[in-house]
């Protein structure tokens, strides 16, 4: 059976199950998603009082769980594929030609290739001009950002991006940040999202509580944005 709650701003989707047991179980997978397993004859508003009282530490647990899964499905990189870029969606249009080149015209991202039929080398273009265009807008984002980091981490502060498979940031004890470059696809504000979660691991490489009070200072509606992200980039 599946069910959901509305907590703040935020839609916390389940699944339930009974079973024969004595306690209510709340599960949530690596996956974000939300498992109940309740006691049978359970009333269902029992049920959903219960995660009320725990929806704060599952969108926690979503949290964590969603710095290590970027969700943009793999593309096949052809004529009228759907493709993001800074939250909005663009049609592929593959153009043979004798100069390679990329641009933005009219809703469609245009790629001037010289073969048609060669995804990989399509797929190489649009990587690179997806880089480009990132050393831009998170160099410009992370600047404006900074004085949020310097309110608390005085020292030194370095950005980085690259294409990752498993997060959408990370921060090292050095205070380097490294972007997903992935999220050049996403809209702005996720972005800033991004960078200001990882502003926050400077101050505490966890996802503790000392950490979460800071971010939900630093960026009150945080859980709002960050819902967002999760189920755009898919």
């Amino acid at each position: 059976m599946k069910s959901s709650i509305q907590y703040g701003n935020s839609i916390i989707r389940f699944t339930l199950q009974y079973a024969d047991r004595k306690t209510l179980g709340i599960q949530v997978h690596p996956n974000r998603k939300v498992y109940v397993i309740a006691p049978i004859d359970t009333d269902l508003k029992k049920i959903k009082a219960k995660l009320k009282s725990k929806a704060n530490w599952i969108l926690k647990q979503q949290e964590f769980f969603l710095s290590f899964h970027p969700l943009t499905p793999s593309r096949k990189y052809v004529n009228g594929e759907t493709h993001l870029y800074l939250g909005k969606q663009y049609r592929l249009k593959i153009i043979q030609s004798k100069n390679e080149d990329v641009k933005l015209k009219r809703g469609y991202i245009e790629v001037h290739t010289i073969d048609k039929k060669d995804t990989l080398k399509i797929k190489y273009q649009l990587n690179i001009w997806y880089t480009n265009k990132a050393n831009v807008h998170f160099t410009n984002l992370f600047n404006n950002l900074l004085p949020i980091a310097k309110t608390f981490y005085p020292q030194k502060v370095v950005l980085k991006h690259r294409w990752l498979k498993k997060k959408w940031g990370s921060c090292s004890t050095k205070g380097q940040i490294t972007l997903n470059t992935e999220l050049i696809k996403a809209p702005k504000k996720c972005i800033e999202y991004v960078i200001i979660h990882e502003f926050c691991h400077l101050a505490y490489l966890n996802h503790s509580k000392s950490f979460y009070n800071l971010l939900d200072k630093k960026l009150p509606n945080w859980r709002v944005i960050k819902h967002q992200l999760e189920h755009f980039m898919v």
